[in-house]
C-alpha cells in the first residue's frame, strides 16, 4: 500500500513530544492497546486499503475482509501466477503484481477482474521484482532488476514514462527489498545498508544509513522504521528522533493507517493503539 494517512490530532501528538521531551521510555509513559488480530501464514500475502479493508492472497485465491474481519469477497487467481504483491490504489481498486507471470492485473472492490493484465515486457521492463503506487494519477514505480532502473509507469496505457537509470553505478546498493511511495517521496529500503528517498522527479533527496532494517512507513509526519523490536520515528524536517519498543516480538512489516499501527508476524496481523502521556 502507498498512501496512508494520520488524524490531525495524532501528528499534533507526536509534533508536540519531538519539540519539548525524548522519546526514550524512561521519560514517557508508552501503552499499547490491541484492538484487532488475524491469522495469516508465512506466505501469505496481505495488504489493505484506507478504510481497513483487508485482502490476503493465499492458495490461489484473493479474500477480501471488512475492518472486523469478516469475509465479503474471494476471487481465484491461480491463472495469474504467484502473487508478489497487493496494491489497493483506493477501495475501489486494486493491483496484483506477479514477479513470476511479470504482470500487472486489476481488481475492483467485489474482486472482479476488471482490465486484461499489463505484460511488463511490453512496457520496455525487463524483469520487475518491486512495485509501487504512486500518488501521480494512473502511474505506478517499477523496479526492472535487469536494468538496474526505476521506471514511474503510467497506467493508462500514454508514454509519459520517467525513469531512473543505474542505480547500482549511482547508489551502489546492494538489494532493494522494499519500495514504497509516501508524504511525496520514493523510499527504496537496502536492508543491507539502510534507505534511499527520492522525490517525485528521481532525484535523491537523502540516504539514512542503517542495516538490518526489517521494514519502513511513512505520513506527512514522520518515516518509521523497524529494527528488531522497535519502531524509530523520524521527523521528515527537523526534530528528534525517538524508538519505541513493540508491544509484542518478531515483527516482520508494519504498516500505519487511521492513527494505529499494523504489525505482520509469521502468524498474525495486530492492529494496535499507541498511547504515549508524560
Amino acid at each position: 500500500m502507498c498512501r496512508l494517512k494520520i488524524s490531525n490530532r495524532v501528528v499534533l501528538l507526536f509534533i508536540t513530544l519531538i519539540s519539548g521531551y525524548s522519546f526514550g521510555q524512561d521519560t514517557l509513559n508508552v501503552q499499547w492497546e490491541e484492538k484487532f488480530s488475524m491469522s495469516v501464514d508465512s506466505s501469505d500475502m496481505w495488504s489493505m486499503d484506507r478504510l481497513e479493508n483487508y485482502y490476503l492472497s493465499k492458495s490461489g485465491n484473493i479474500t477480501k475482509y471488512d475492518s472486523t474481519g469478516q469475509k465479503l469477497f474471494m476471487q481465484s487467481i491461480k491463472s495469474l501466477g504467484t502473487t508478489s504483491s497487493l496494491d489497493p490504489i483506493n477501495s475501489m481498486k486494486l493491483v496484483h503484481f506477479s514477479e513470476e507471470q511479470q504482470t500487472l492485473c486489476y481488481f475492483d472492490n467485489t474482486l472482479t477482474n476488471t482490465d486484461d493484465c499489463i505484460e511488463l515486457l511490453d512496457r520496455g521492463v525487463e524483469n520487475a521484482s518491486l512495485v509501487c503506487i504512486s500518488n501521480q494519477p494512473n502511474k505506478i514505480w517499477v523496479l526492472d532488476n535487469v536494468n538496474s532502473s526505476l521506471i514511474l509507469l503510467s497506467l493508462d496505457g500514454t508514454l509519459q514514462n520517467q525513469e531512473i537509470k543505474n542505480l547500482r553505478g549511482i547508489l551502489n546498493v546492494e538489494g532493494i527489498t522494499m519500495m514504497i511511495e509516501r508524504n511525496n517521496r520514493l523510499l527504496l529500503l537496502d536492508e543491507g545498508k539502510g534507505i534511499y528517498i527520492f522525490d517525485v522527479y528521481g532525484s535523491l533527496l537523502e540516504f539514512i544509513e542503517g542495516r538490518g532494517i526489517k521494514s519502513i512507513e511513512g505520513n506527512e509526519a514522520f518515516l518509521f522504521s523497524l529494527s528488531d523490536d522497535y519502531v524509530k520515528m523520524k521527523p521528515w524536517e527537523l526534530g528528534v528522533e525517538g524508538m519505541i519498543k513493540l508491544p509484542i516480538e518478531d515483527v516482520q512489516a508494519f504498516t500505519y493507517l487511521n492513527g494505529f499501527f499494523f504489525l505482520r508476524t509469521a502468524t498474525n496481523v495486530y492492529k494496535f493503539a499507541l498511547r504515549i502521556s508524560k
